[in-house]
């Protein structure tokens, strides 16, 4: 039998701009906070989403110490559970909820260990010994960087989580950096973000903040994609405190244990379950309306869709799609998302250490999902394995496959007598596409859940224009956030110019 990758497995991987080899395996990393902020939804926030993502880091990091007051939780655990005592121990239970005994978490009130970096969330701390981070986030803005460039007297007043998820997201990214070492980028010294202009600046009081989402009401939508971006928008989704706020997930995948550094509402104990399970679960408890479905887009076009709300389940048999957001990493996916001819459609994505956001404006020259994502050879690479496998024995086919974790008599059965729909064939097709794994990591595809979020948000939520362009990218290596306009594939799978040419398809975001 094959061994399963760890947990750390992706995010060990090669990625350019990063050591070859990581250089410190073993960071310990010590979390402080003032009163103020432990006691605020913004400062719990942050807190907990950033001991999400340490936690996640394994081989990385390997103790989180807490050194915060003793003070009530306010919010519920990452999959929706009421915590019951106070913050630190909540924290200590969303690292054993995520990874098991995999990172060492505790509460002290005194400084037991050696900390390799310290994150002060929110206080006005001088350096120490090690590395000593600030990390602040209040509304729809974030900073991080070094104590003696910290802005004072910030006080965490918002319930908005995109500022500290980001804070969370850049400073998890920052202990990242120093666990596998640049070759290439920076590290943060001084980094503060609006998420709400998308502007950047070393000055807390030079960023524009934007309105409340708390009590906003944004339409029932699609999501396609539970993967590690899926779960971060809706970790978003989760705290926002939305009204009414209602997502179909839509997904056929499972979690292994490779999702776990980078899944942010998956536990070690979903290992192996369907991935929209945990997302609807966590929704749930926290009090949005959520569908999961497990399985395609084309099964869900022609399932039952028993318990989906009414609206969207009407969407779905009109073939009248109104808001849908892509969170998928391959090529033929997305060609089928942009095939439903959604009203409004954004993506989320994550490359190496870089995230983004899209927005598929229906504007004569802009690309729609389908450009640049040319669907895989998927027939091709199925016939190729086909192939291969009828040049084995059955003893030795039957040992390939269940190394695969597939069943060997599906498989066999449909070799006697191959037909397109059956077990074996999806078996066989499921083993052909796999994507080779690639470097991925938490604190990125939250990145790319935030910003993903942030134009959902602003454009949907609050009807207020895109701030910048239709793209939205964040670079971890070196901080910078940028903002760009992509135009159309003169290739485009879906033929978007031509099919803009031939009829007019209203969008009420762009209107």
């Amino acid at each position: 039998m094959a061994v399963a990758a760890d947990i750390s497995d992706r995010h060990l991987r090669e990625a350019e701009g990063l050591s070859d080899k990581p250089l410190h395996r073993a960071q310990r990393v010590r979390i402080t906070m003032n009163a103020t902020w432990a006691s605020s939804r913004a400062g719990q926030l942050l807190a907990s989403c950033l001991v999400n993502l340490l936690a996640r880091q394994v081989d990385l990091v390997s103790t989180i110490e807490l050194h915060i007051p003793a003070v009530p939780t306010v919010i519920r655990l990452p999959n929706g559970d009421l915590a019951d005592g106070s913050l630190d121990e909540s924290l200590v239970q969303i690292a054993a909820w995520a990874v098991g005994d995999r990172v060492k978490v505790f509460a002290s009130q005194t400084r037991a260990i050696g900390a390799d970096i310290t994150i002060a969330i929110g206080d006005d701390v001088s350096a120490g010994k090690g590395v000593t981070l600030f990390a602040a986030g209040n509304g729809w803005k974030a900073w991080v960087g070094v104590p003696e460039h910290a802005p004072k007297g910030i006080v965490p007043t918002k319930s908005n989580p995109l500022g500290p998820f980001l804070a969370a997201a850049l400073a998890a990214g920052e202990v990242f950096k120093r666990g596998r070492g640049l070759v290439r980028g920076r590290f943060l010294t001084a980094n503060g973000y609006s998420l709400w202009t998308g502007a950047q600046s070393d000055r807390w009081d030079e960023l524009g903040d934007g309105p409340d989402v708390s009590g906003g009401q944004l339409k029932p939508f699609h999501i396609v994609g539970a993967g590690a971006v899926g779960n971060g928008l809706a970790y978003i989704l989760a705290y926002a405190e939305l009204v009414d706020a209602y997502a179909a997930v839509i997904d056929d995948d499972t979690y292994d244990a490779t999702s776990l550094n980078r899944c942010l509402l998956a536990g070690h104990e979903d290992v192996g379950d369907p991935k929209v399970e945990a997302i609807e679960a966590s929704l749930i408890k926290h009090g949005v309306g959520a569908y999961g479905f497990d399985g395609t887009i084309s099964w869900y076009l022609t399932a039952a869709r028993t318990g989906l709300r009414s609206d969207l389940a009407q969407q779905a048999s009109n073939l009248s799609f109104d808001l849908a957001v892509s969170c998928v990493d391959r090529g033929v996916s997305r060609q089928d998302i942009q095939g439903l001819a959604p009203s409004s459609l954004f993506g989320g994505s994550t490359l190496r250490l870089g995230a983004r956001s899209d927005f598929y404006p229906d504007r004569p020259g802009a690309a729609c999902l389908s450009c640049f994502n040319p669907p895989e050879q998927d027939g091709e690479k199925l016939r190729a394995l086909e192939k291969k496998l009828r040049q084995l024995s059955e003893e030795q086919r039957s040992a390939f496959l269940r190394e695969q974790g597939i069943d060997p008599a599906v498989v066999e059965a449909y070799l006697s007598s191959p037909k397109c729909g059956t077990l074996g064939e999806a078996a066989l097709r499921d083993l052909a596409t796999r994507s080779v794994g690639e470097f991925s990591v938490g604190f990125v595809s939250l990145g790319a859940a935030i910003l993903l979020a942030s134009k959902l948000f602003r454009q949907v939520l609050l009807s207020s224009p895109p701030a910048g362009g239709d793209v939205t990218a964040l670079n971890f290596l070196n901080g910078g956030l940028q903002s760009s306009f992509l135009g159309a594939d003169e290739h485009c799978h879906w033929g978007c110019q031509e099919r803009r040419r031939k009829i007019g398809i209203s969008c009420d975001v762009c209107a």
